[in-house]
Parts: C-alpha cells; structure tokens; sequence
C-alpha cells in the first residue's frame, strides 16, 4: 500500500494547469476532470482515501504507479503523489510542470488584457457614436445642417444654418 503526499503548487487556475499538463505529456483524454472530488486509485486498483478534482489514471503514468491528483485548495492546487512515483513525478516534474503553467498563465493573462483593451475601444467607439447621434439631432432640431469630416482619431462637425 502506497503513501500518498501532498506538495504544494501556487497554481490556481486549472485552464493553465490543464495546458501545463498537456505539455508534460498529459494531453486530453489522459487528464480526469471533475466537478468534486474523486478518488485516487492504488496500484493495486484499490480506491483510496485520498481525492482530487483533477486526476491522472495510473494507466497513463505507468503500471506500477499510482493515480496523480491536484486537489482544490484555497491557496492552489496542490499536487497529490505516491511516495513511489514521487522518484519520477517529484520536485523537478513539479518545478517543469509550474514553468510550463506560467508560461500559459502569462499568455492567459496577455489574451485577457487585449480583450479587455478591444472591449474598451468598443466602449469608446459606441459613445462617440452615440454623442455623434445626439448632436445630429439636437442640430436639426434646431434647423441647423451638420458638415463632418475626420482628420485620423477626430471628428470635426460644423453646424450650418441658412438664413435667407
């Protein structure tokens, strides 16, 4: 029967840490996902105690192994591993592993920030719009005529009025 521990990893978000985990070579359909805990398997084929919501089947990591699992926790996941795999899927695995999700939690995070800057743009552009709108009618209103003409980022308008 195997001892199981558990070692800290400062990664929070799964999207990333699916991706890490794609990149070490667990792409998707070697990676459990689940929406509450499930348990970890033995070499035996024994379910044990011990649970995570993201889980690598022994299958996947050898024959002789144990499942891998990272646990939710309020800090980050946290990295659940055999005393017996911890040889191959120890510190260093774990140090390529954070490096791999830092990687796509910077891209992550760059993908979300021009998002946000097309999403203030558009922001932007829709009350310039909406100021243009208002102005165009509050002129005819008025009977006034509105001659626009853009010089790159501006809009010049000019309220004409005949008076005969």
């Amino acid at each position: 029967m195997s001892a199981y521990i558990r070692l800290a990893t400062p990664m929070i978000d799964r999207e990333c840490l699916l991706d890490a985990l794609a990149d070490m070579g667990f792409g998707q359909g070697k990676v459990e996902v689940n929406a509450s805990a499930v348990p970890l398997v033995g070499y035996e084929g024994t379910p044990r105690s011990t649970t995570a919501e993201v889980v690598i089947r022994r299958e996947h990591v050898g024959s002789a192994s144990n499942d891998l699992g990272f646990v939710r926790t309020p800090t980050g996941f946290t990295a659940i591993v055999s005393d017996y795999d911890r040889r191959r899927f120890g510190e260093s695995w774990l140090r390529d592993l954070h490096a791999r999700y830092e990687h796509h939690a910077r891209r992550k995070e760059e993908r979300l920030a021009a998002e946000e800057r097309r999403k203030l743009e558009e922001e932007r552009r829709a009350l310039v719009e909406a100021q243009r709108q208002a102005i165009h009618e509050k002129a005819r209103k008025m009977g006034y005529r509105v001659e626009e003409t853009r010089e790159a980022e501006k809009v010049r308008m000019v309220l004409v009025k005949r008076v005969y």
